[in-house]
């Protein structure tokens, strides 16, 4: 009996993970160093963008977040309530990354405003130090489903 509830348990557990990760996407950048991969949450509802990834206290290596602004100018972003030091990656409809925010202070109510007048069609947040870490740079590109 012992067995069939320890089984029935880690089945419960499988299935809690398995849909998580259906709110997960593939976002590839691709660097002059090469392709760095990223498992990414889509936030295209208003409700989702407002709240990012406030009140989390951990984001996985290579994953993120892309925020689906179709076209917005005069975005801009801020850290309240998040817990998490992250680099944001601003890009345009065309996929390149035109401008890049290093290591956003935690909890900061600052607004970060991108230093371009272009239409943008997403913004990504990941880990503070991925720019660094994987060679980013402005004119890289970006392959994911919200950009068209």
């Amino acid at each position: 009996m012992s067995k069939f509830f320890k089984c029935f348990a880690m089945l419960v557990f499988l299935a809690g993970c398995e849909a998580k990760d259906e709110n997960l996407s593939q976002m590839v950048i691709t660097t002059a160093d090469g392709d760095v991969i990223y498992m990414v949450e889509t936030a295209d509802t208003q409700e989702e963008m407002s709240q990012g990834l406030m009140n989390r206290k951990q984001l996985r290596a290579d994953s993120g977040m892309i925020f689906d602004i179709n076209g917005a100018q005069g975005i801009s972003m801020w850290m309240k309530d998040t817990y998490i030091p992250l680099d944001m990656l601003f890009v345009n409809q065309k996929g390149e990354i035109v401008w890049i925010y290093g290591n956003a202070t935690p909890l900061s109510t600052t607004l970060i405003k991108p230093d371009v007048t272009e239409p943008l069609a997403a913004v990504i947040e990941i880990n503070a130090g991925d720019v660094q870490k994987h060679n980013i740079k402005v004119g890289d590109t970006v392959k994911h489903e919200v950009i068209k």
